[in-house]
């Protein structure tokens, strides 16, 4: 038997350790401290009761304060979540085993996510250390991983997100062979069934092919017709994986084949006064700018905060120093990107003989930043236009990009660096960025072991929604809010 080498050894501890934090962190969390957890747990109580699928009027999933349910957005997440269940009737019937069970659906997300971004590392990075630090700022970010322990489509879409990425570095290298194709389609549909917010993977997908196609154009390749059947081959793997549930749509919301308008309509029926699209105290129908609210609030502070992680339903709060560390590591990697892309611009200026540039690598780019730029920006104008809530979670389809550009960023630092040292040092370097990826991971077992578990251990039954009072929910100053 051929014995394993330490690289393998290494992925094998990173896989146990991260399984073992989320699967213990899925069993001592009760149900509905994640973030709307109950409003998707009740979808997957619908679908096992009656066998279909709910519309999002179905009273049985209405949310009462805001008179609204998640029956109008995709929800391929719950559809499996309840064909776990519906297995797991078999053998059991008690409610919290059940409910744990279901949360492995995004368990075992976050496993085939690891998978992929191990495999984008190696792509996108020559080093090791380099590879290991973009793993670990994408996997152990605390708010990442709680994403991967609870009833929810975030955590399904991060999967969906890695496999886009990865799909379209390899139509790079392949010239999008068939297969390659057809994986990419059927990853964009996951997306697509999963979450809005992380449609600008769609975005990004498509100037990645467009830019493949037209780099090959420039080199004399006459590839057109193989762009236009390739596309068109993508384009309907997808419409027949993910367009029944818009042709859905369009017939049980009289055309609405998003359901957003249905869902303001219904929320207009049925929300608490103060929480009616009409009522809401919008800094949008009060008068002020986007700039107003971005600069004259903390939104963009409890963004990043909760985006580094905010825990349970919104509650718990990190350790100061765990913030501390991960904006010390934002800080390096924003700035060593931005510095490094201006050194390779001033470089390309002063050139004598100025390469025309690489469109694939351009596209890929500009699709990143894309997948950066779409979800930060509806999670503002979500704060701005609709209800004033500041959470990194909204922002979190751009993970991946986002994470690539700060580990590029660090490796840019430790490159200068390590060209002003000796060898030694270069190996003392090494050390270092190896410490940080074991930092990040001792953070998330600290999550759950000082911040997660002090706080649900006697909880007796897990099963039932804790639910809340007003006051507890807006503030002891609610009405002064409101009215």
């Amino acid at each position: 038997m051929k014995k394993l080498t330490k690289k393998q050894w290494t992925e094998i501890l990173f896989y146990s350790f991260i399984l073992i934090i989320w699967v213990v962190w899925a069993y001592i969390l009760p149900l509905n401290e994640g973030p709307d957890e109950h409003m998707r747990a009740q979808i997957v109580e619908f679908i096992i009761k009656y066998g279909k699928l709910p519309t999002g009027f179905q009273p049985e999933i209405l949310d009462s304060p805001w008179g609204f349910t998640y029956g109008f957005r995709p929800i391929l997440p719950q559809m499996l979540e309840a064909l776990f269940v519906w297995i797991g009737l078999i053998f059991t019937k008690d409610a919290f085993s059940l409910l744990f069970l279901a949360r492995m659906v995004s368990v075992l997300s976050g496993i085939v996510f690891i998978g992929y971004v191990r495999a984008i590392s190696h792509k996108m990075f020559s080093s090791q250390v380099s590879q290991w630090i973009f793993t670990v700022l994408v996997v152990c970010l605390p708010q990442a991983s709680f994403m991967f322990t609870y009833l929810n489509c975030d955590s399904m879409v991060l999967m969906a997100s890695a496999m886009i990425v990865y799909y379209l570095l390899v139509g790079m290298e392949d010239r999008f062979s068939t297969r390659t194709c057809i994986l990419l389609a059927f990853s964009l549909s996951i997306c697509i069934l999963s979450y809005y917010n992380a449609y600008g993977f769609l975005i990004t997908s498509l100037l990645v092919f467009a830019g493949a196609y037209f780099q090959r154009s420039r080199s004399g390749d006459k590839c057109w017709k193989e762009f236009w059947t390739k596309g068109f081959l993508i384009l309907g793997i997808v419409l027949l994986l993910s367009g029944w549930w818009f042709v859905r749509n369009y017939f049980l919301y009289d055309g609405d084949i998003f359901g957003l308008q249905a869902q303001n309509e219904c929320s207009e029926i049925h929300a608490m006064d103060f929480l009616k699209p009409s009522n809401r105290d919008t800094y949008q129908n009060q008068g002020y700018s986007m700039g107003y609210m971005l600069f004259h609030t903390r939104w963009i502070v409890a963004v990043i905060r909760s985006f580094i992680g905010m825990l349970g339903s919104y509650k718990y709060k990190l350790f100061w120093w765990m913030y501390a560390g991960y904006g010390g590591l934002f800080l390096a990697g924003g700035t060593g990107i931005l510095v490094e892309a201006f050194s390779r611009f001033i470089r390309w200026i002063r050139s004598v003989e100025r390469k025309a540039p690489d469109f694939t690598r351009v596209s890929l780019h500009l699709g990143l930043l894309v997948a950066i730029l779409v979800p930060n920006f509806l999670n503002l104008w979500y704060s701005y236009a609709s209800s004033y809530q500041p959470q990194g979670r909204y922002s979190m389809p751009m993970l991946l990009p986002f994470m690539y550009y700060m580990a590029r960023g660090i490796a840019f630092w430790a490159c200068k660096l390590g060209h002003a040292l000796a060898e030694r040092g270069q190996k003392w370097l090494r050390g270092i960025g190896y410490g940080v990826c074991v930092w990040m991971a001792v953070v998330l077992l600290l999550c759950v072991t000082h911040i997660m578990w002090p706080v649900y251990k006697d909880v007796e039954d897990k099963s039932v929604v804790v639910t809340y009072s007003i006051e507890e929910l807006y503030g002891e100053d609610w009405e002064e809010k409101v009215y």
